[in-house]
């Protein structure tokens, strides 16, 4: 019934997948124990080409040359995290007062433009009682109200954890030390790995490391780059049209952005919907220009910057944000399209077999 030969060929498939979902549990098991060493790790080889340099170039000791590119790369890192967190603070922090100011007769206000267009729908198809709304007052203000209870808990919780300093400094310390030994010995770490391999062995994992560091790398650096451009548009956008809280809300647009279909318009089109409600017809259309051209440059950009990169299916991304909702696991949305880049950059490098191949080895069918 099956062909024995194609179980055969795709065996290997079979095996990464296993290891690959092995590893991946390990890893996601044991972060919260291992996460300053592994960023440590991460942020010594990025400062690998300035400890290289200031070796070479300079002639500084290996351990000096260690010690200022951690402090550099630090000092950038520290700079940027201070900035950030000052802006999300101050704008956290605001909200959450401005929700927790709100009483049931501010409720009964912001939601009165809703009921009034409730009432002008009902009025219009005749098949809306126009009185629903004012009998169910008391329930949609409790609605509200718990809904308000559950963000300014979120919102609470952000702050702190964003104002936790002790906890924070401690893994930081983790952090430099890591970096810098890391950074120091990544000579020796290297040698010791390549080691474990005979000569054409330790060939094809520089090979691999640099196919795989290249491909990955372009595609996650492209597509931050391109979340990145979202969250300055949004950002402007919201600047100029004045919405509250812009740096929170652009964060939370670009952050959407890695959303198939809609994108940014899960933020603009509920946000233009309240300012129609409210009467500002203008920064509702606003809104709805904005990322109409927001989406119109994401469609001109994307294929230029992401050009050289892997091109996951939009299917995959779906099916990662589906079932990560349904599991409730943030860490599905990670792990389909890490196996996805891993799958295309082992197969395109020959070392996998593709999982369909068309007419079968026998007919010399191509691969898909």
């Amino acid at each position: 019934m099956f062909d024995k030969r194609q179980f055969i060929r795709i065996l290997p498939l079979i095996v990464f997948f296993v290891c690959y979902s092995a590893g991946f549990v390990l890893f996601a098991v044991t972060l919260k124990y291992t996460f300053p060493f592994l960023a440590g790790f991460l942020l010594a080889l990025l400062a690998q080409p300035l400890i290289e340099w200031l070796r070479d170039r300079l002639h500084f000791h290996p351990a000096a040359a260690a010690a200022a590119a951690t402090l550099l790369v630090y000092a950038v890192l520290f700079g940027l995290l201070f900035l950030i967190g000052l802006f999300l603070i101050r704008e956290i922090s605001n909200l959450i007062a401005y929700i927790s100011s709100l009483s049931p007769s501010d409720m009964g206000i912001l939601t009165l433009p809703f009921d009034n267009l409730m009432k002008q729908v009902g009025d219009y198809i005749n098949h809306i009682d126009a009185g629903f709304i004012q009998q169910n007052q008391e329930k949609m203000l409790n609605l509200a109200q718990t809904g308000l209870s559950l963000a300014t808990k979120a919102l609470s919780t952000t702050l702190g954890f964003l104002t936790s300093l002790p906890a924070i400094f401690t893994m930081f310390i983790v952090m430099i030390f890591s970096t810098y030994f890391f950074s120091k010995d990544m000579r020796k770490i290297k040698d010791c790995l390549l080691g474990l391999f005979t000569a054409g062995g330790a060939d094809d994992l520089r090979s691999y490391s640099r196919n795989g560091r290249s491909l990955s790398g372009k595609y996650i650096g492209s597509y931050l780059l391109i979340y990145f451009i979202t969250f300055l548009e949004t950002l402007i956008v919201f600047i100029a049209l004045g919405i509250p809280y812009p740096l929170v809300v652009s964060i939370v647009t670009g952050v959407a952005d890695i959303l198939p279909v809609l994108g940014p318009g899960t933020i603009y089109i509920p946000l233009a919907l309240i300012y129609l409600c409210t009467g500002n017809i203008f920064t509702a259309g606003m809104l709805l220009v904005s990322w109409m051209i927001i989406t119109a440059i994401r469609q001109i950009i994307e294929p230029k910057i992401v050009s050289s990169s892997i091109n996951i299916h939009p299917l995959s991304m779906l099916a990662a944000i589906y079932f990560a909702l349904i599991a409730k696991n943030f860490w599905i949305l990670i792990y389909i399209p890490l196996l996805m880049i891993l799958y295309t950059t082992l197969t395109k490098s020959g070392k996998l077999p593709t999982l369909f191949d068309r007419g079968g080895p026998a007919s010399g069918g191509k691969t898909l």
